[in-house]
């Protein structure tokens, strides 16, 4: 698949192949529909992100289709469009998870800055926080309406 990868603070993105990830445990494989630039990726790649790593593939603003799904996962089924988030996952146990405040997890991990995302042909997503879309959305335009919650 095409990628387009971050390898370091203030360099430019390579274009890149990688092979075609497979999805694990409770995560879902997307064929990527769109996915939009937000000013978080630019100050990403400025170094604004202290818990960032490199090399990674960038974007949280994904739009596409489930194309496979891994084991222990029941919905979104194959074949469903859903939004990728820029949550990518939490503990799921500490007090914020708990409540339903993910974000403020201090275990969790940011799609795009932390696990690879949206910048590229298919992205692997935890199914849990992945958004199913309503039909008749324009998987474009939903990608830059928001970043897509769980």
């Amino acid at each position: 698949m095409h990628a387009a990868i971050a390898t370091a603070v203030d360099a430019p993105l390579s274009l890149t192949e990688r092979d075609i990830p497979e999805p694990g445990f409770g995560e879902v494989l997307v064929r990527v529909t769109a996915c939009g630039v937000c000013f978080s990726d630019l100050n990403f790649v400025r170094g604004h992100s202290p818990f960032a790593r490199f090399p990674v593939i960038p974007g949280h603003e994904i739009t596409g289709v489930v194309e496979a799904a891994g084991p222990g996962v029941a919905s979104p089924a194959v074949g469903t469009a859903v939004g990728g988030p820029f949550l990518y996952d939490s503990c799921g146990h500490c007090d914020y998870c708990v409540r339903g405040e993910q974000i403020l997890c201090s275990a969790k991990r940011v799609t795009g800055i932390v696990v690879d995302g949206g910048y590229a042909e298919y992205v692997i997503l935890k199914a849990a926080f992945v958004t199913e879309l309503p039909s008749g959305l324009d998987p474009v335009a939903a990608a830059t309406a928001r970043s897509w919650g769980g």
